[in-house]
């Protein structure tokens, strides 16, 4: 679909996984290295012609975590994929992605505030990251050797990439501990150890928050304004036959109708009417082209109370007429 085009043409389109690169070692270049007592510490810097900020990583036995924290000049969209058996974590502090994993066909919004913990056997991903928006992410990859050392059944306990309820609200108690990863707590084998005691409190407490009703942390996700985006759109795709205005919208949402306007627009690359519109004509299209459905009962399912209207907008649409498209095929 157009509209598709138009928005991964706004990206710059990077494939790690053809470059055999970590997102680090494409972004940034290495400035200090310390490594003392098993801890391994590498802090990177941004190159400026992607932008600026930090990235820095912790090598410790089984465990690597990395504090990407940064501002690109323009919007990226990453390549990514690790294969290895290990617990992977996230925590986004700042800015937003969207996030789709290799097995899933869906986007998923990942704001700030969120988080997720799953296991993981292949992590193949694709990063959509705005630019010109603050962004800090932690992320923790832990290794089934370090998780038997501490008697977890890495498999069994925990949540994998494709379940429900996957992505959580942070919360207030821990942020905190998380913060505290940056923390430069004693030296050598201090710091180790008081490394690996915060990795093991975060995924005891991630463990806690996943025994939690879901619909409580839905309540606090739906608040923020890219999930209601992602609702609204689907709202839309389900509401075919409906026509609303954007007043009507944007208070069904809860936002103003000038960031609606707006954010949609970043957000997708088209406006709300032309999505709308887009997604009528393409049902359209396919009742046309896999029913026996008279075209007046088609105009009806997308919402169109006149067949000739309905007709001239699908001639507009598509350059040809729906009895044409129907004979075509």
């Amino acid at each position: 679909m157009e509209n598709k085009r138009r928005e991964i043409e706004s990206f710059k389109e990077v494939d790690l996984r053809k470059k055999n690169l970590s997102l680090e070692l494409y972004l940034s270049r290495e400035v200090r290295r310390c490594e003392h007592c098993g801890l391994i510490k590498v802090d990177y810097q941004v190159l400026p012609e992607y932008g600026k900020g930090t990235i820095t990583t912790f090598y410790l036995d089984g465990v690597m975590i990395t504090v990407n924290d940064f501002i690109f000049h323009q919007n990226f969209i990453f390549h990514k994929a690790l294969t290895i058996q290990a617990l992977y974590l996230s925590f986004m502090l700042k800015g937003e992605m969207l996030i789709k994993f290799h097995n899933t066909s869906e986007e998923v919004a990942y704001e700030e505030s969120d988080s997720f913990m799953a296991y993981i056997e292949a992590f193949d991903s694709v990063l959509k990251i705005y630019g010109n928006t603050a962004f800090k992410e932690v992320n923790l990859i832990i290794t089934s050797d370090f998780l038997k050392k501490y008697g977890l059944n890495e498999a069994a306990s925990f949540k994998k990439l494709t379940d429900q309820n996957l992505i959580l609200p942070i919360g207030d108690t821990m942020f905190p501990v998380v913060g505290a990863l940056e923390l430069d707590y004693g030296k050598g084998l201090v710091q180790r150890l008081f490394l690996e005691a915060k990795v093991l409190e975060i995924v005891a407490m991630q463990l806690e928050n996943y025994k939690k009703p879901p619909l409580s942390n839905m309540r606090l996700s739906i608040s923020k304004p890219i999930k209601k985006l992602y609702h609204l759109k689907q709202f839309l795709k389900d509401n075919l036959d409906k026509n609303y205005s954007q007043h009507e919208l944007a208070e069904k949402i809860g936002l103003s109708e000038y960031i609606l306007k707006l954010e949609f627009k970043r957000l997708f690359n088209c406006t709300v009417n032309q999505y709308y519109y887009s997604e009528k004509m393409e049902k359209a299209k396919y009742l046309l082209q896999h029913t026996d459905w008279p075209i007046y009962q088609i105009a009806e399912a997308v919402g169109y109370k006149n067949a000739t209207h309905f007709s001239a907008a699908f001639k507009r649409f598509y350059k040809d007429t729906p009895k044409a498209c129907r004979v075509n095929v």
